[in-house]
């Protein structure tokens, strides 16, 4: 009988997983920009102006992508500590992958709802998610030294933890503001960038 002590799931094929997903839920984004129907006589007077009312949908189709690209390469960044896989990592894993599976969904809801609160709280729902959960698993690492392939230092558990924190907080900006105007609180994740900038700066600066 073959020896079925300690299976495990290896990095190798996690990091398989974590990749199709990603790349599957990225490409799935671009199906919630669809024209309207227009005959070929009404295409020539319309067409311009049916692509430039769907601004919102393009917008939150930008966010969506750049934020899940951002993700992946976050989640590239804390894989790369990671020696082997435990249970506790691959449950953090899925539920960040279910995350990002809804993601498509909640950017077409946003998007095609801009105005309305519910739909762009959905997404900013989404995001909170998606972000505490890569703070979690950052977390599970700088206290899990047994899968990692090196010991993680202070600062670079404290210079992770500010990266993961910015997302869960642009998105509770993001909710807060959909109170006054929902489509606009969509433009919270442009602060994204500065803010991985400004936290990058500061923990450099860490002794």
């Amino acid at each position: 009988m073959d020896d079925q002590r300690d299976l495990k799931i290896s990095k190798n094929r996690l990091e398989a997983l974590v990749d199709c997903i990603f790349a599957f839920a990225m490409t799935l984004l671009v199906t919630g920009l669809v024209i309207p129907h227009l005959s070929k006589a009404e295409a020539e007077a319309k067409l311009a102006i049916s692509i430039a009312e769907m601004r919102s949908e393009f917008i939150s189709f930008l966010v969506a992508f750049f934020v899940l690209a951002s993700f992946w390469h976050m989640h590239n960044r804390q894989f790369h500590y990671v020696r082997g896989v435990d249970s506790g990592i691959i449950r953090i894993t899925l539920f960040i992958l279910a995350c990002v599976v809804l993601m498509p969904f909640t950017t077409n809801i946003s998007g095609n709802y801009s105005d309305v609160q519910v739909a762009v709280n959905l997404f900013h729902a989404n995001m909170f998610s998606l972000g505490l959960f890569f703070l979690i698993h950052w977390w599970y690492l700088t206290r899990t030294p047994d899968i990692t392939s090196v010991a993680i230092s202070s600062r670079d558990a404290s210079s992770g933890m500010c990266r993961s924190l910015i997302t869960p907080v642009i998105s509770v900006l993001g909710f807060v503001l959909s109170f006054i105007s929902p489509s606009w609180s969509m433009a919270t994740y442009l602060l994204i960038i500065p803010c991985v900038a400004i936290v990058r700066r500061y923990c450099q600066s860490i002794i």
